[in-house]
């Protein structure tokens, strides 16, 4: 098993599956604020790497790169969440994981990155998909807002995996990601300062949710996203979230009775493939 889980593929596939299921934590705690929920699963996932890299608590000193990361985390963080809150959970995770457009664009003009017709092309396929996926949306008033948040999120998430790329080449994952988590969750809680939201105002039993949305997404999911950009490009990285729609979309269905009906279905199967495209030729 331990040979499998080395494998590029199976762990950005197994951070997909972790990452997906943020979206319908957030639907279980309806009542809460989205800055509340997006603090307290970084300030505990930030705890949580901290205790793993202990040893070089005080070895480390986190440079200013780091902190921008944290706050374009924080953003894409809040972002998102409100957006789940407006909109469906398809239209959500499709346009909070469109960050792989920006990641490519931003690489072909000031990286001078070769242009790929078959990356270009798995984008597209993706985006197409996608865009299928959620065709039969009402596109009312809050879900526009909300989608217009989504887009945004991955503005930011795009700015986050560019950053990081930088970085990782000579910080180790835990290093990296304790930091950057904590920085996304002081980034939050001044949001929250701004909103008027206090972060201490959630029942006892949503801590539950905090642990799950920390430890998986999080610490499992975001954390592959961080090691393996290390190696792969950003846009092979954030291409791989574009296959959370598809997972999302079928978690609701389950969970909380959102139809799936067939634009899901060849959506879906569009965006995998592009996914795939986007993952092979993109390194």
């Amino acid at each position: 098993m331990y040979p499998l889980f080395k494998n590029k593929y199976v762990l950005l596939f197994v951070a997909l599956l972790a990452v997906s299921s943020s979206a319908w934590v957030v639907r279980f705690l309806p009542n809460l604020s989205s800055t509340t929920i997006a603090f307290w699963r970084m300030f505990l996932a930030s705890a949580m790497a901290f205790i793993i890299s202990y040893k070089t608590f005080f070895t480390f000193v986190p440079n200013k790169k780091i902190l921008v990361a944290g706050l374009f985390l924080g953003a894409h963080f809040a972002l998102f969440f409100r957006s789940v809150q407006l909109t469906s959970v398809a239209e959500a995770a499709l346009l909070g994981t469109i960050s792989p457009v920006f990641t490519e664009i931003y690489s072909i003009l000031f990286q001078r990155k070769p242009f790929s017709s078959k990356v270009s092309l798995g984008l597209l396929l993706a985006l197409f998909g996608a865009l299928i996926l959620i065709s039969q949306s009402s596109f009312s008033a809050t879900s526009s807002l909300g989608n217009i948040l989504a887009v945004l999120c991955s503005i930011a998430m795009a700015a986050v995996l560019l950053i990081g790329k930088e970085v990782r080449k000579s910080v180790g994952l835990f290093e990296y990601s304790r930091w950057i988590f904590f920085y996304a969750s002081v980034c939050l809680f001044f949001i929250a300062l701004v909103q008027g939201v206090s972060v201490l105002e959630f029942q006892s039993a949503d801590f539950a949710w905090f642990l799950f949305l920390a430890a998986v997404p999080t610490m499992v999911g975001h954390n592959i996203f961080y090691y393996l950009v290390k190696s792969l490009s950003a846009t092979t990285v954030a291409a791989t979230p574009l296959g959370e729609p598809v997972i999302s979309s079928i978690g609701a269905f389950f969970l909380f009775g959102e139809p799936v009906g067939l634009h899901v279905f060849f959506g879906g199967i569009i965006t995998l493939i592009g996914v795939f495209y986007v993952i092979k030729y993109g390194d």
